[in-house]
């Protein structure tokens, strides 16, 4: 089965650098991502059971959904009203160290969930389909909700003025200096990206309409060619 990854507006809760943990949800339910898929209570309850951190402790905290990039696992994972709840103690590493700052920064604080589909039911009305239970592989710390299928959806729904908040936060990251020289080229790439699409918010350069002359005028400018 192929690991779907979505976005379920899972935000960040808090940040504890002292302690290198960080708690909120790696989605919420209710929450439609961009595939259409909605998540419904109860959907997470058998796989954190069975591979959550009281189970075989098999569910990683991932950066960007990379297997390669692991921020840590979660200590805390559970259900409750809003969605799925975790509490992960980021590992002392140089990504680690980066992504606390990025949270701290608030260039960062959504999340999304790697999983795999067991049972869904689809409306053709709606356009949605209800995500009834699912095999959980890792909750991920994302930027603008980026998935694989659409990087860059999140900035693309976001407001301008979101946007021009989003550019302050990174333009005083660089200020910082406490990033290493990955993370900057991340805030680039960002930064670009936002920027251009900014410009294109703005829309073409209006040119101003151009006055038609009057007859004073245009003999005026034949009398001068003659001579």
């Amino acid at each position: 089965m192929d690991i779907k990854r979505g976005l379920f507006n899972g935000l960040v809760k808090d940040v504890d650098t002292e302690g290198r943990t960080v708690t909120g949800y790696f989605a919420a339910f209710h929450n439609k991502d961009t595939d259409g898929d909605v998540i419904i209570p109860g959907a997470f309850t058998k796989s954190v059971k069975e591979r959550g951190p009281e189970g075989k402790g098999r569910i990683f905290h991932l950066w960007q959904h990379w297997t390669s990039d692991i921020l840590g696992k979660p200590h805390v994972l559970k259900e409750d009203a809003h969605g799925l709840y975790f509490e992960s103690k980021i590992a002392k590493t140089t990504l680690g160290n980066d992504v606390l700052q990025l949270y701290l920064d608030g260039i960062v604080n959504e999340h999304s969930i790697g999983f795999n589909v067991i049972q869904s039911e689809k409306s053709e009305e709606e356009n949605t389909v209800t995500i009834k239970e699912v095999r959980l592989w890792e909750g991920s710390t994302v930027t603008w909700g980026a998935n694989e299928n659409t990087p860059s959806t999140g900035v693309k729904s976001a407001s301008k003025q979101d946007l021009q908040k989003h550019v302050e936060r990174i333009n005083k990251a660089f200020k910082s200096g406490t990033y290493t020289d990955d993370t900057f080229e991340l805030l680039q790439i960002e930064l670009n990206l936002i920027s251009d699409l900014l410009k294109s918010l703005e829309g073409p350069e209006e040119i101003p309409p151009t006055k038609e002359p009057t007859v004073e005028e245009l003999i005026e400018a034949f009398t001068k060619g003659l001579k």
